[in-house]
């Protein structure tokens, strides 16, 4: 029934990460630089003084693709080496950690989510793509059959970057997956954590098909049903979607005659699995928003709010503020 969760889906999301809504306001403090550009001396060496994060994130990515789609795994992964060159040199302490986030709302949730936790270490934003370079290489190591290898360096990206659901995703289908010792258990957790960081309709649905394969192993069709009927309505006409609903449509028809959307999110609460973006996200983005103070950045601030909006559309605060600038 389950297809893999998409990996060049989360590429084409990290390239298009630079929206408005993802950049550091001028009003605060920037993150801690990285080394800017990678280039190699004549002796093939890497100077790293020469890092530049932007060409990093947004052309050695793609191609990094390219070089895996060609079977060119060695290419692939000195490219992705270079994304992780000098990681170690960043040592977190009882007072500092250090991330290396994609965006400043990435980086505001890790902040609001670990101090209702009581943490209240400093956290500074490496500006390198590490947590992208890791993983990459848990992408080439899976691909190579190198499961227990895939699903180390799959932890390294997760603890540079903690809040990106669709490294969790991957988590969870590599722990299905893997050839030596699968873990449905630590797959579901995955899942879920990917669900509650979800801030777009590609995550979540992908969590949420995810829960559905296992839940479905689990011999909960009904709990399953009501995973990919909601994840459907996140991401309309998806063919591993569809396919999936065909599987249970055909196993289980009088079970998905029974239900429409409006129950399955009743069964996902009931079953206390998320059925809408986590209200995390919202509180982030105000946040963000209340960070410009000036009026030129009014665009920017509208920006983030109709973000806001599209995440929940019934929210007094986000549709009062988004009326209040609209009218200036």
């Amino acid at each position: 029934m389950m297809n893999k969760y998409l990996s060049i889906c989360l590429v084409i999301a990290l390239l298009a990460g630079n929206s408005l809504y993802a950049q550091t306001p001028a009003s605060t403090a920037k993150p801690a630089k990285a080394s800017p550009a990678i280039e190699k001396s004549a002796s093939g060496t890497v100077d790293v003084s020469k890092i530049d994060p932007i060409k990093l994130n947004n052309q050695m990515m793609m191609v990094f693709m390219e070089r895996m789609k060609a079977g060119n795994y060695a290419e692939a992964r000195e490219i992705a080496g270079q994304m992780i060159f000098g990681h170690d040199k960043f040592s977190s302490n009882e007072t500092k950690e250090y991330k290396s986030f994609h965006s400043l709302m990435e980086k505001e949730l890790y902040s609001l989510l670990e101090n209702r936790q009581g943490n209240k270490k400093e956290v500074v934003w490496v500006e390198q793509p590490i947590s992208d370079g890791f993983y990459l290489l848990a992408m080439l190591d899976f691909q190579e059959g190198k499961h227990e290898d895939a699903l180390a360096n799959m932890q390294r990206a997760v603890y540079w970057n903690p809040v990106r659901s669709a490294f969790y995703c991957e988590r969870g289908y590599m722990l299905l997956r893997n050839n030596t010792n699968p873990n449905p258990l630590m797959a579901q957790v995955a899942y879920t954590k990917a669900l509650e960081l979800a801030d777009n309709p590609e995550d979540f649905a992908g969590a949420l098909r995810g829960l559905a394969f296992i839940l479905l192993e689990r011999r909960q069709p009904d709990v399953a049903l009501a995973c990919l009927l909601v994840a459907k309505e996140f991401t309309p006409g998806e063919n591993d979607v569809e396919e999936e609903l065909f599987f249970i449509s055909r196993n289980f028809p009088t079970l998905y005659n029974s239900m429409d959307v409006a129950s399955a999110r009743q069964t996902l609460k009931k079953n206390r699995i998320l059925d809408d973006y986590a209200p995390e996200h919202v509180q982030v983005l105000l946040r963000l928003a209340d960070s410009f103070k000036d009026p030129k950045d009014a665009p920017r601030v509208i920006s983030l709010l109709h973000r806001a909006k599209q995440m929940a559309p019934k929210n007094q605060e986000v549709n009062r503020r988004i009326q209040l600038l609209e009218k200036k």
